[in-house]
């Protein structure tokens, strides 16, 4: 297909796409999305304008290998009928990794240069990256350094991208959350007792917010407020004197200790923490807090444990009563993708064709008022938090209400 790109006229026959950062349902949506757009084009474009989209494995990695002596491992032919289906379906066909070609090492190694070698090698014409801010981020640098055409598309469950009212892969993580809660719920019910529940969110706590209030828990925990156990225990005891069973929700990127903390509130969790971890009874919880934090290669603190800290914490500075810690993990990233998912997921993919159909490169697809609209991949970032302001924030601890 003939398109203009920075005032020069290309024929864009060869498309690739990938998917970086953890996975999450919408994936799969956006490619059969964009696929069938290329799919309908080809019906009436010339023979030497026909195209097709071929897919490259594990993200940036697959960029990074030799096409020459691993080819197999690098691409991934897409043929609409074959994988149609999967629009539904969490995950990625194309598999994924967190490899981040611009950091320090790999700038050393030149992986951006070898990437954009090997974009030539495979006969690219256009990139398209499906990912979180990172992801494309990185798509926006390489474009720009070799003046390359690209495109992205908004992923990341925790709904924390900049320039998009939402991601897709959110709502799919929040509808397993809110079934994991519930799930929780009758067996809280059932034997009188508290369930700590940590789901993901790192920086921005949008899943635990609307899972929490959906879920119905009586207490939810996120990144963005300054946590108090003291209070978190008293919310605790009011709803168990009230209903005999409660749900704590937490999000992973919640925090006992933080700079932004007042001093008072670190002290006393630190002394909270202290009593736990003295206690045998806790030894996995005192393993957990004495090992080193890892990083992905974006530099991201793998999180995930706060919930059982909470737990602990109220177990052990309450009386009378049960608690159990459940965590949900992966298992949200999975599964089927829900409507909204699916939906926003292949508006992306078609989206992203109608934009290189109008010449109008290096963007991804933003959400705004329901309206698809441009924007620069060069301008995006994560950290799009939840606002103390916000409706749901002031409406998130149901224990409030008793």
């Amino acid at each position: 297909m003939k398109v203009k790109f920075q005032d020069k006229k290309i024929n864009i026959r060869r498309i690739g796409i990938l998917t970086g950062g953890g996975d999450c349902a919408g994936h799969n949506a956006v490619i059969v999305g964009l696929l069938r757009r290329i799919n309908q084009a080809n019906l009436t474009l010339p023979k030497d304008e026909k195209m097709e989209l071929v897919g490259l494995l594990e993200g940036w990695k697959s960029l990074t290998r030799d096409p020459d002596k691993e080819l197999e491992k690098i691409i991934k032919p897409l043929h609409l009928l074959e994988i149609e289906d999967y629009f539904a379906i969490a995950g990625t066909i194309l598999k994924s990794s967190r490899t981040n070609l611009f950091s320090k090492a790999n700038l050393e190694a030149k992986a951006p240069k070898k990437a954009m070698d090997n974009l030539k090698k495979l006969k690219l014409d256009c990139l398209v990256v499906l990912g979180g801010d990172d992801t494309l981020g990185a798509a926006g640098k390489l474009g720009q350094q070799f003046t390359f055409p690209m495109f992205g598309a908004p992923k990341t469950m925790d709904n924390d991208v900049y320039g998009t009212e939402m991601t897709y892969g959110f709502e799919s993580s929040v509808e397993e959350s809110v079934h994991f809660i519930e799930n929780c719920r009758t067996t809280a019910e059932s034997h009188n007792r508290c369930f700590v529940v940590e789901v993901m969110g790192r920086h921005a706590g949008w899943v635990a917010l609307w899972a929490g209030i959906a879920g119905g828990a009586e207490v939810t925990l996120l990144p963005e407020e300054i946590v108090d156990m003291e209070k978190v225990i008293k919310q605790v005891e009011k709803a168990i004197a009230k209903k005999q069973h409660c749900i704590v929700v937490v999000s992973e990127g919640a925090r006992l200790f933080d700079t932004r903390y007042p001093e008072a509130i670190n002290k006393k969790h630190q002394k909270m923490l202290a009593t736990v971890i003295a206690d045998p009874k806790y030894a996995l919880v005192k393993a957990r807090h004495e090992m080193p934090k890892k990083k992905d290669s974006f530099g991201n603190e793998q999180l995930g444990g706060i919930g059982e800290y909470v737990f602990a914490i109220l177990e052990k500075h309450t009386k009378g009563f049960e608690y159990r810690y459940q965590n949900c993990g992966h298992a949200i990233r999975g599964g089927i993708a829900h409507v909204m998912d699916r939906i926003l997921g292949l508006r992306y993919g078609d989206a992203i064709f109608s934009f290189m159909k109008s010449g109008v490169f290096g963007v991804y697809p933003g959400l705004e008022n329901d309206l698809i609209v441009a924007r620069n991949l060069l301008d995006v970032k994560g950290g799009r938090f939840v606002p103390q302001d916000h409706q749901l924030y002031t409406m998130r601890n149901a224990a409030d209400y008793y």
